[in-house]
């Protein structure tokens, strides 16, 4: 009885460790100054992730079933190509996330007065930014496995509030 006890919260914990552990450390892995140049940040769109929001659309696939000839394999086919590429912008976004966060920290750093309340809206973005990606990789793995859907919106829209927050920052910083 008392070995059950032990391995029943082991059984329910270690899928979770296998799934977020190699998330978090793709959210926590710091990004280079190097990586962060003046050209980069030039040419910084956040409207470059709007295509992750419809990349799973069922509107595409309920298409695909309607026409003439249709092959069941063509829809796992489509789905699947959509997963990866989806995977990719979904990385590039973290990276793309980190980065700003930490121009934006590095702003919020080199300016002459207290900063603390900009810094803390900085950090709880992160958190929270970081909360939706382990629910949008979640998800990710539940439609890799035939279920479920990918939802990005607040996913992308936190994205947007940190570039707005840097945009905001850079003017400040540019003004003082």
């Amino acid at each position: 009885m008392h070995s059950v006890l032990v391995l029943m919260p082991l059984l329910i914990f270690l899928p979770f460790l296998v799934f977020a552990v190699p998330v978090i450390v793709r959210l926590l892995r710091p990004c280079r100054t190097s990586e962060i140049t003046a050209e980069w940040l030039e040419n910084f769109q956040a409207s470059s992730y709007d295509p992750m929001n419809g990349l799973l659309d069922a509107d595409d696939f309920q298409f695909l079933t309607r026409q003439p000839g249709f092959d069941s394999s063509l829809v796992r086919k489509l789905r699947r190509d959509r997963l990866n590429i989806f995977r990719q912008y979904l990385n590039r976004l973290v990276a793309d996330f980190n980065r700003l966060h930490k121009v934006a920290i590095i702003v919020v750093a080199q300016t002459n007065k207290d900063n603390s309340e900009v810094f803390m809206r900085l950090i709880k973005l992160r958190l929270r930014f970081s909360l939706t990606v382990l629910q949008v990789e979640f998800s990710y793995l539940l439609c890799r496995l035939g279920a479920g859907s990918l939802s990005v919106g607040a996913l992308l829209a936190q994205f947007d509030e940190m570039a707005s927050q840097l945009s905001v920052l850079q003017k400040i910083s540019l003004s003082s």
